[in-house]
């Protein structure tokens, strides 16, 4: 079943399971009927029904969730705890694209029974596994540069609005690299580096974002040093949320005389009333994963590189981020919970060979890494850049 099925992205992850031959039947909710049809129309299979819905009718979502296997949660992060709930009531499996589960929720699915995968996309999700895929051919990995650029409008949807306010607000408290075995939180845009990506997009400064591979990815590989998360956005946005940013729009603190509103809330409002739905051009949404490890005494840089074709247009970030997602709730519906109850991270329950070849068995993504090797005089250059 996918929740926010007719969604930016819901709607690509739904397109590529229709076509999954693993999948028996495909159950779409939305609470949008006109796009909810068309997409049902459009994918015009046996095996595939929508139904509209809306989350608030909790009752109609659990008469959904009677006979579903797995639950993928493509509504907005920010209505997770619902979504979330709604999952250990029916001891369904889960999934979604990014969320932050509490200590509670993680102990609740664990009770529950089910295997919940908090983080299916691109980043995180693919980028999880491709650093599992490199620490099994490595003999260690000590660092991990997670890194993307999304060229892309503000609000071309509910979703992506919730999520770019979310990477880049200054009080959010989850935004956070890791360094020598400690947790280090970062203001909105600090640690510029500048990342080369495939043309056309080159060289770019990425900055700190709050994805959870900086929090999972070490509990798993301990002989990490480093590991971060940095994004970009078009150069025109990220002025636009400092100037936000400076002026406390983006705080998480309640105004006075709102109903408990905070000024991200009203800002958030404000914005997609003026700018809800508009898309620009170029857009799209490159992915990089580099890694420092070592293997058979050498010190040795992996990068991977994620990109689409650039016809995609304002499609990109949606469907990008739709297909790896679709993968992992792909291999996810079809694995099912084994021995791993609760929440697992992607880099922990994917088998990542079995992962990258469902992803180029979809020929729609092109997914390519290079090894360099390293002398242990740039590494150390790189790390004491005053030296």
């Amino acid at each position: 079943m996918v929740l926010g099925a007719a969604g930016e992205v819901g709607a690509w992850i739904s397109r590529d399971l229709a076509e999954c031959a693993d999948i028996g039947s495909l159950l779409l909710l939305d609470v949008d009927k006109k796009r909810l049809d068309a997409l049902v129309e459009e994918l015009h299979g046996g095996h595939v029904e929508g139904r509209v819905v809306d989350l608030a009718d909790r009752a109609a979502v659990l008469d959904a969730l009677s006979d579903a296997d797995l639950l993928m949660n493509c509504t907005s992060l920010t209505l997770f705890d619902k979504v979330i709930d709604l999952a250990l009531a029916a001891g369904v499996n889960y999934a979604d694209l990014i969320s932050e589960p509490t200590e509670a929720q993680r102990r609740a699915a664990a009770e529950a029974g089910i295997t919940a995968v908090s983080g299916l996309g691109s980043s995180p999700g693919l980028s999880n596994v491709l650093v599992s895929h490199a620490h099994r051919e490595f003999t260690t990995v000590e660092e991990v540069h997670i890194q993307g650029v999304t060229w892309r409008a503000i609000a071309p949807s509910p979703g992506l609005l919730d999520t770019v306010l979310w990477e880049l607000a200054d009080d959010t408290a989850t935004r956070q690299y890791f360094q020598n075995g400690r947790y280090h939180w970062a203001a909105s845009m600090d640690g510029s580096r500048v990342a080369e990506f495939p043309e056309p997009v080159g060289k770019q400064h990425v900055y700190f974002v709050s994805h959870t591979e900086p929090r999972t990815l070490p509990k798993h590989f301990p002989e990490l040093k480093f590991c971060a998360m940095r994004v970009t956005w078009p150069v025109e946005l990220m002025n636009d949320i400092r100037v936000l940013n400076k002026y406390g729009l983006l705080d998480s603190v309640e105004l006075p005389g709102m109903g408990g509103a905070t000024a991200i809330d009203a800002t958030r409002a404000r914005i997609w009333q003026k700018w809800g739905g508009i898309r620009t051009d170029p857009c799209l949404l490159f992915t990089q994963v580099e890694i420092l490890g070592t293997q058979d005494g050498r010190t040795v840089r992996r990068i991977y590189n994620l990109t689409h074709s650039l016809e995609w247009g304002d499609t990109a970030t949606g469907r990008q981020t739709g297909i790896c997602a679709a993968v992992g709730a792909q291999l996810l519906a079809k694995h099912g919970s084994g021995p791993r109850r609760g929440f697992v991270d992607p880099e922990v329950y994917y088998d990542p060979a079995e992962f990258i070849a469902q992803l180029q068995k979809r020929g729609t993504l092109e997914l390519t890494w290079s090894d360099t090797e390293v002398s242990v005089e740039a590494v150390e250059r790189e790390a004491n850049p005053a030296r």
